[in-house]
């Protein structure tokens, strides 16, 4: 199964230089094949079949590697893992497991995952674009930052890290796309990021600007809280004094009734 899984892909065999981005990438259909040690490093790329077993780019001991004809005894001496890379039309489908490489390839699993992405993408068209609030905008770059420090941010990769990649294909990219240009443009301009190549990076004072917004809305919320005890306390005066306005009536009545 093993080697029956590496001859199915390598009918397909991957170019030395795969475009991941762009148009040529919706072009893709080919298989990287690839044996790993036990610790997950690449050692061997399989390029092709050759009459004496498999063409094989070999990094065990140089990293740029060595091009060899690879014996299927070989292979199996050496101990490795397989991975199988699919690149089809800007997808990628990475396999680990030979038994589910041939499940998929056999039931064309990565025809069904774009039928449905399509599908989700056509649901998510119609939705529009909910733009996010400058402070909440600021408190994900800062968690983001806090996962990955120095991570570098732009409006596309931001858009996409939002809102899934399929914000990329929706019909209101572009303006959202602004608006978040705008957004990080005027952090930098306050200071709470940093422009850097092209892209903006978190600064000390986001932390600040945070810590300042959160203690202005507990202070809002603590006047919303005063304004409503002094309601309370007002009507509650109000409420007294309409009761002993009515017992002194009552009290009147009663005495002049009497008489």
């Amino acid at each position: 199964m093993f080697f029956r899984a590496i001859d199915k892909a390598l009918e397909k065999p991957s170019p030395g230089s795969i475009p991941l981005s762009g148009p040529r990438a919706l072009e893709n259909d080919f298989y990287s094949v690839h044996l790993e040690d036990s610790t997950g490093k690449d050692q061997v790329w399989l390029k092709g079949k050759a009459d004496q077993g498999y063409e094989a780019l070999v990094r065990a001991d140089n990293d740029s590697g060595n091009d060899k004809i690879l014996t299927q005894r070989e292979i199996e001496n050496t101990g490795y893992t397989l991975r199988i890379e699919h690149y089809y039309k800007g997808y990628q489908f990475n396999y680990s497991s030979p038994l589910k490489f041939l499940l998929a390839y056999y039931f064309r699993w990565h025809r069904w995952v774009i039928f449905r992405d399509r599908n989700s993408q056509k649901r998510f068209n119609r939705q529009p674009l909910i733009r996010m609030e400058r402070m909440n905008l600021l408190q994900y770059l800062v968690e983001r930052s806090i996962q990955k420090p120095r991570e570098k941010f732009d409006p596309l990769f931001l858009g996409m890290q939002l809102y899934t990649r399929r914000w990329f294909f929706h019909p209101g990219k572009d303006e959202q796309k602004e608006h978040l240009k705008l957004l990080l443009e005027s952090f930098a301009e306050s200071g709470e990021l940093k422009r850097d190549n092209g892209g903006y990076v978190l600064s000390g004072k986001a932390l600040e600007t945070l810590s300042n917004h959160e203690l202005e809305k507990q202070q809002h919320r603590d006047n919303l809280a005063t304004a409503k005890v002094g309601n309370n306390l007002t009507w509650a005066i109000v409420v007294v004094g309409l009761l002993g306005i009515g017992a002194q009536s009552v009290m009147w009545w009663l005495e002049n009734g009497a008489q």
